[in-house]
């Protein structure tokens, strides 16, 4: 691709993003083991990171997630009128010649899931960004892809960017994780600044089952930490792991710290209806969480874990509503959702004042 320069009066009075999604909008259908199923669930990769991404700012700054939503002749008029609702960066492309992208899950026991692709996927890339020239100015990006594709979309922004960096936070895509593709993943790593797979994602990389404990799931994440090289020791894995939180080694393994999952068993208040959209929920508030505080890991991952604790309340994505100027997420502002993580986990040795100021919102 050729070198295209970025005219900011092109920009049409648009905000330049703090975090871009290059995922996915997609309606789900959702099938349980008890042959039960819910349909046009609003889902998608890209949706659930900017739901988190959302959460993290405030709505005076909702515009500053950015994202390309693809709506066809059938999306249902609730789903528009919630995307209205978030008030987000969103390029809002319609289309009455082609459906929406809409995608078919089944969950079994111990975790299982099958998904497929109902109608033909309408994949965000580069091109959509130069469409839309603010998009190439994000301070951060979301992939969710091949490391063949990671490399690609990487130097094109490098081009197109003029080489200024952009965070990067990489998730490979579960298909990808595979032993035969160790190799290009660990090469590419010095690219990136963050890797975030989930535990049993990473794992698979060598043919290992899920870890279980902390101290396997420690074990996996140093296996690709020490190729964490873009950014000295603001680069790092962070590895997602499901009800035990997740663990962060930087590079140099000079931070390395396990932050406890948002919803705890021992609690009153404990919710987790389906877990779908979870971990593409915390990269989207980690990353703006990261960008906000200037790349302060205590900060981003505590956002990570309020944003997948709201994405697991319910089928489909948390609900905002309004208190005044207060968002509600599922009825809980996000100032709230703080206080009550960090006092049930106050080995985090960081206060939420501290933290509203390093995120901006004070």
């Amino acid at each position: 691709m050729t070198s295209e320069k970025i005219n900011k009066n092109e920009l049409q009075n648009r905000e330049i993003p703090i975090y871009t999604s290059m995922g996915m909008f997609i309606i789900d259908e959702i099938h349980f083991p008890d042959n039960t199923s819910v349909h046009d669930i609003f889902g998608g990769g890209g949706s659930f990171t900017i739901v988190g991404s959302r959460m993290v700012l405030t709505r005076k700054e909702s515009k500053k997630a950015g994202w390309v939503v693809d709506i066809g002749s059938d999306c249902p008029q609730e789903i528009l009128d919630e995307l209205e609702r978030w008030d987000t960066g969103a390029i809002m492309r319609y289309d009455n010649s082609r459906f929406c992208t809409r995608g078919w899950n089944m969950y079994g026991d111990n975790d299982f899931r099958s998904f497929k692709y109902l109608t033909p996927k309408k994949r965000i890339d580069i091109p959509d960004l130069i469409e839309n020239k603010h998009l190439l100015l994000s301070k951060s990006y979301h992939l969710l892809c091949s490391p063949e594709r990671c490399v690609n979309i990487l130097n094109q922004l490098k081009t197109l960017r003029n080489n200024d960096s952009p965070m990067i936070v990489w998730e490979p895509i579960p298909d990808e994780c595979t032993p035969e593709n160790l190799d290009e993943c660990l090469a590419i790593l010095d690219k990136v600044d963050v890797l975030s797979p989930n535990a049993a994602e990473a794992a698979a990389f060598f043919n290992e089952n899920e870890p279980e404990t902390p101290k396997e799931c420690e074990r996996v994440a140093y296996k690709f930490s020490q190729y964490m090289t873009k950014n000295g020791d603001k680069s790092g894995v962070v590895l997602r792991c499901g009800k035990l939180g997740c663990f962060i080694v930087n590079s140099d393994k000079s931070f390395q710290k396990w932050f406890p999952a948002y919803h705890n068993p021992k609690y009153d208040d404990f919710k987790v209806i389906d877990p779908t959209g979870a971990g593409n929920t915390f990269i989207g508030a980690f990353c703006t969480g990261f960008i906000l505080s200037d790349k302060d890991w205590d900060c981003a991952c505590i956002c990570g874990n309020i944003g997948s604790g709201a994405a697991i309340e319910q089928i489909g994505m948390p609900k905002l509503t309004f208190d005044g100027e207060i968002d509600l997420w599922n009825g809980k502002s996000f100032e709230e959702r703080l206080n009550i993580y960090l006092s049930r986990n106050p080995e985090i040795k960081i206060n939420s004042t501290e933290v509203l100021k390093k995120l901006q919102r004070i």
